[in-house]
């Protein structure tokens, strides 16, 4: 596991902030929504997104001209795992 991309993809405040957007719609959010949500410029979003995306911590799926990101939960769970096994 990779954790010090997941740790630092979510260090960046506002980053942490649009994966607890993603992370609390049950059925996914479109990244549209998440700019809304978080009060971010689109492009700025994009590129959180993507890291987001690449440190495996959410993942899209495309609908038409629309991406839909939905948090991934297993990776939640191991990081967990991992920091709580570290701190024993």
């Amino acid at each position: 596991m990779d954790a010090v991309a997941k740790l630092s993809a979510l260090a960046q405040p506002t980053r942490l902030e649009i994966f607890l957007a993603i992370a609390r719609a049950p059925n996914g959010i479109t990244s549209t929504e998440v700019a809304e949500q978080t009060d971010t410029m689109p492009n700025n979003t994009s590129v959180h997104l993507s890291v987001l995306r690449n440190a495996g911590l959410v993942s899209s799926t495309k609908e038409g001209r629309s991406v839909t990101y939905r948090a991934e939960p297993g990776a939640l769970r191991r990081l967990t795992a991992f920091l709580s096994e570290a701190a024993a």
